[in-house]
């Protein structure tokens, strides 16, 4: 999971309690810190592949979640959910997709806090779907303030092997003034200008 540890400990704090929206066999699978949930772990959690499917675009749609636990389910829920749309991914048709742009969307003006982890997690699950559409989504968060946000799109970018994105990456590099952003679309740009992209 490319979710920063710190990030993770800030929201998971101590996972004691079950939360109370969660049944507690798929909370113990998705408060797990260090890992990311496999989607035959999560199948097995939701009884089968659909179900799971159903309630991880659930689970990661859920902004009412308040408590430490719930957060920390989300997060998991948010960077799983890159797993369910495999390549080719039908984007009018797969909910897990159809979570992630809904939750970039709706976290997009958010640069801090809480919700700009939420919006890290759903663009760097985004990329790895490989769907071309994604493109003018992502590059329009190229400018967004947050750095974190913005070296996030870089490496989703990169994931998405799309090079349509050279031509954006190019442009933001040259106005970057962050090096951790600088670096991260240095690594897309070079990912993206091998052949194939890999």
């Amino acid at each position: 999971m490319r979710l920063w540890p710190a990030a993770l400990a800030l929201f998971a704090g101590t996972v004691t309690a079950a939360s109370p929206s969660l049944p507690v066999k798929v909370q113990e699978v998705l408060t797990v810190i260090d890992a990311v949930p496999t989607p035959s772990d999560l199948d097995g959690v939701f009884t089968n592949h659909a179900s799971a499917l159903q309630g991880l675009a659930a689970i990661a749609r859920d902004s009412g979640a308040t408590d430490a636990a719930s957060r920390n389910a989300r997060l998991h829920a948010i960077s799983a959910l890159s797993t369910y749309c495999p390549s080719p991914c039908d984007p009018a048709t797969n909910s897990a997709h159809q979570a992630l742009v809904a939750i970039i969307q709706e976290t997009q003006d958010k640069y801090a806090g809480y919700d700009a982890v939420v919006l890290r997690a759903a663009v760097e699950a985004i990329g790895p779907q490989r769907v071309a559409s994604d493109l003018d989504l992502l590059v329009g968060e190229l400018q967004n303030p947050s750095r974190d946000i913005r070296a996030a799109v870089a490496h989703s970018l990169r994931d998405l092997c799309n090079t349509n994105a050279i031509a954006p990456l190019r442009l933001q590099q040259q106005t970057e003034t962050s090096e951790q952003v600088k670096q991260a679309i240095t690594e897309a740009l070079r990912v993206l200008g091998q052949a194939p992209c890999q």
